[in-house]
């Protein structure tokens, strides 16, 4: 399973299928940039399209529901983007260029695209709040109300992200992938909702004997849990920049998991083997580091959707809590960061 990278409204949207997308995009204000090329792609990359700059361009995509595009402008190799929510139908839109990304002004005929900025905007109050009980209502509402458009599974992701060691939550969240079906199949969020609501509800226990990893001297061996009270697995890959700056945090903290007898168990998802090697040469990283095995995808298992990605294990296997931050594995663990 390669890394979804990424890195991502009361009323909302449920709009029937109209035929073709056709997105008008003109940019009021260049300044002194020179752009060379755009390129327009849909979040599930089944439709990409390639401009030669033009003030005014038109992209048409073969689209029949709400979708999210990712815009793209270029001058000499530097980007200015943005990723947007829209409905189908003729739409346009005013931007401008600044000094570091494209600056979405003034959308025509596509209530989506405010729609999501109001959504946005709610659930980070929210969020800030750490009212969980009012987020998740709210998501789940939110849920709902799109079931007949892809933005439900967007929504969905974020209620996985938060109640994913919370399964009485995510059983509220089933019902309605029930209704919904495999209508959104092909879209971007569809495996990180579904499949990966359907294992943390069937898999409560890990047998690692079930799967190979990659040593650093090119072996295949099997992780053993023999040593440690606690194991955290930390499931990463070289791109991912947060994932990077959380082994730099578990490099400090090493010693006071040690103590409290936390190991932590690396497993790298990518495949460039000699560029996985000088990063963990280079970092000197002391505690244990392997390559997932790709005969058998260890990831692909999980159906993990977003790294960093960290499954506190017992020494029996069975899973203890799963986590997207190292800091809060160090409050799990009552450590200060």
């Amino acid at each position: 399973m390669r890394p979804l990278k990424f890195l991502l409204v009361i009323l909302l949207f449920n709009l029937q299928a109209v035929g073709q997308t056709n997105i008008q995009i003109v940019i009021k204000n260049l300044g002194d940039h020179k752009i060379d090329k755009v390129d327009a792609f849909d979040l599930s990359q089944t439709e990409l399209h390639n401009y030669a700059y033009n003030d005014t361009l038109n992209l048409s995509f073969k689209k029949t529901s709400i979708d999210c595009y990712n815009i793209r402008y270029y001058e000499n190799g530097k980007m200015f983007r943005q990723q947007m929510w829209l409905d189908t139908g003729k739409i346009k839109i005013e931007a401008h260029i600044d000094s570091s990304k494209l600056i979405i002004d003034t959308v025509i005929n596509s209530p989506m695209f405010y729609k999501y900025k109001d959504f946005t905007k709610k659930y980070s109050q929210l969020y800030k709040n750490n009212d969980t009980v009012v987020l998740n209502n709210f998501l789940l509402e939110m849920y709902q109300v799109n079931i007949e458009n892809p933005f439900s599974l967007f929504v969905g992701n974020l209620y996985v992200g938060i109640n994913q060691n919370i399964k009485s939550n995510l059983l509220n969240l089933k019902v309605l992938t029930e209704i919904q079906g495999e209508k959104f199949k092909w879209f971007f969020f569809y495996e990180s909702v579904n499949e990966r609501l359907n294992k943390i509800l069937s898999i409560s226990k890990i047998d690692l004997d079930k799967f190979s990893f990659i040593s650093k001297t090119n072996k295949k061996i099997k992780l053993s849990l023999k040593d440690s009270g606690y194991y955290v697995l930390d499931l990463w890959f070289l791109d991912c920049p947060p994932c990077i700056r959380d082994h730099k945090i578990i490099e400090n903290k090493l010693l006071q998991l040690t103590q409290k007898k936390v190991a932590i168990i690396s497993i790298s998802t990518d495949e460039n083997i000699a560029e996985w090697k000088r990063y963990l040469a280079k970092n000197n990283y002391r505690w244990q580091n392997y390559l997932e095995s790709f005969e058998n995808c260890f990831t692909n298992y999980l159906s993990i959707p977003s790294y960093p990605t960290y499954i506190i294990l017992d020494r029996l296997g069975n899973i203890i809590d799963t986590y997207n931050s190292f800091s809060n594995v160090l409050k799990r663990f009552d450590i200060k960061e």
